[in-house]
């Protein structure tokens, strides 16, 4: 994301920016894993598949309690339909 970003929309610094942005986002959920919405779709309702709106783009997740840890499952752009980006299945 961060070359696509520097090379393709020319924004070395934009692409600083978002990267960081995303890594301190990431990071904060080591904390508070359940800090962010629910995703109310389903299936990944019931999965607790949660989203952290950064910029022009999201961050979908979900907490893995058994292991502390969270599981990212994907960043896209945020004009882009989530549900045929997503996995249907974990």
């Amino acid at each position: 994301m961060n070359d696509y970003i520097k090379y393709n929309l020319q924004s070395a610094q934009g692409a600083q920016n978002i990267t960081d942005k995303i890594e301190e986002a990431v990071i904060d959920l080591d904390y508070m894993p359940f800090k962010y919405s629910l995703y109310r779709n389903e299936p990944w309702y019931s999965w607790d598949l949660r989203l952290i709106p950064i910029g022009h783009y999201i961050i979908y997740y979900y907490p893995v309690e058994e292991l502390k840890e969270v599981q990212i499952i994907r960043i896209l752009y945020r004009g882009q339909d989530s549900s045929k980006h997503l996995p249907e299945s974990l």
